[in-house]
């Protein structure tokens, strides 16, 4: 067996470098901008109140996407669970207007937890720091 062969880094892979973090943001960034896309041609078919949502996951995942931004990922994280449970209560029997695949929404919820995980943890344990693993000298 190679050394040189790498670990299938997936979905349900542990966040456990920067280079996996800076992935999981780019891979969850593009399931918003997919969506954003879902929804944006959905809404000539439903009606143009889908556009807010679509809206929204662009802006979110353009923010997510060029700067990690942490505020992006949570509030497209809120979305996300607001959506998962208007999702969850159409297939209970209430009509809340949204959508009905609870498929597509446990993606979108799942990316949206990914991504909050991947960019708080960018700017905590994985921030670029100094090259150096020394330790400060103290002066005194």
């Amino acid at each position: 067996m190679s050394e040189a062969k790498e670990k299938k880094k997936g979905w349900f892979s542990k966040i456990e470098s920067r280079e996996d973090a800076l992935k999981v943001v780019k891979d969850t960034s593009l399931v918003f901008f997919v969506v954003a896309a879902l929804q944006t041609a959905l809404s000539f078919l439903v009606g143009f109140s889908v556009l807010f949502d679509a809206f929204i996951y662009v802006v979110g995942s353009f923010f997510l996407r060029r700067y990690h931004s942490r505020a992006a990922a949570v509030v497209l994280l809120v979305l996300a669970v607001v959506g998962a449970g208007v999702t969850f209560a159409n297939k209970a029997g209430a009509n809340l207007g949204g959508g009905n695949n609870v498929f597509l929404a446990l993606i979108v919820l799942w990316a949206a937890i990914r991504a909050v995980e991947a960019t708080f943890k960018l700017r905590g344990r994985f921030s670029a720091g100094p090259a150096t693993n020394e330790e400060p000298r103290s002066t005194g």
